[in-house]
């Protein structure tokens, strides 16, 4: 099976597991054999979940497939099926059960996941700049400054800076707006959203300064992207 997560491409080879949060958009090249379990979600109770689940929630910002393999197969097919059966009949504290099966399940992805068992030996800098990165994922639409993203993780301006310079080759500016770019090329290639609309969704207040925003950074027009990516 092929599947399309924004721009990115992966070819999936069973057992496998995907997890797609809010506001991705994908698409499927089904196979004729394919088989599996899909399971939606609520925001309100998956970021509850999250919640309890603490320092996992950086792992769930974007979307990623994962090979099963036989020491988590059995487990998760266990709280899968236990998820829809608890979600199929009205039982007394439903709300509470499935919160403790989510709460399995994404559990059971955090350990499935080889980066996050190294996330203990990150240094500080490389801690704050994943909380960085988090931080932008969820309030890129609000166009902070960067100043606001150094107060809510605890450094200085000047320090977020010099922790992005090395470790990802760019200031932080840099990174506020990769993910505005990322997001616009998203809306363009997958949905048929107006420009002007999607200048509105990213936080631009006049679509005239999100196309030259989106031209600085990718030397076409939205809607010249758009063309090019329809073929």
């Amino acid at each position: 099976m092929d599947v399309q997560f924004d721009d990115e491409h992966h070819q999936i080879a069973a057992p496998a597991l995907l997890y797609i949060p809010d506001g991705v958009m994908h698409g499927f090249d089904w196979q004729s054999h394919s088989q599996g379990t899909v399971l939606s979600v609520a925001s309100p109770m998956l970021r509850q979940v999250e919640q309890n689940i603490g320092e996992s929630v950086e792992a769930l910002a974007e979307a990623f497939v994962l090979p099963v393999n036989e020491v988590y197969r059995s487990p998760l097919q266990t709280v899968c099926t236990a998820i829809q059966q608890e979600a199929s009949n009205a039982s007394l504290l439903q709300s509470s059960m499935l919160q403790a099966l989510l709460q399995q399940l994404l559990i059971l992805m955090h350990r499935m996941q080889p980066a996050r068992a190294e996330e203990g030996s990150l240094s500080k800098p490389e801690r704050k700049l994943r909380q960085f990165q988090q931080l932008i994922r969820q309030h890129f639409t609000m166009q902070h400054k960067v100043a606001w993203y150094a107060r809510q993780i605890g450094v200085s301006q000047a320090h977020l800076n010099q922790i992005c310079q090395q470790y990802v080759n760019a200031n932080a500016l840099a990174l506020i707006h990769n993910v505005l770019i990322s997001e616009a090329k998203r809306y363009l290639i997958f949905s048929d959203t107006a420009v002007a609309d999607i200048a509105e969704r990213l936080g631009f207040n006049e679509p005239g300064y999100f196309n030259k925003f989106f031209k600085r950074h990718t030397k076409l027009s939205p809607a010249a992207y758009r063309r090019q990516s329809q073929g």
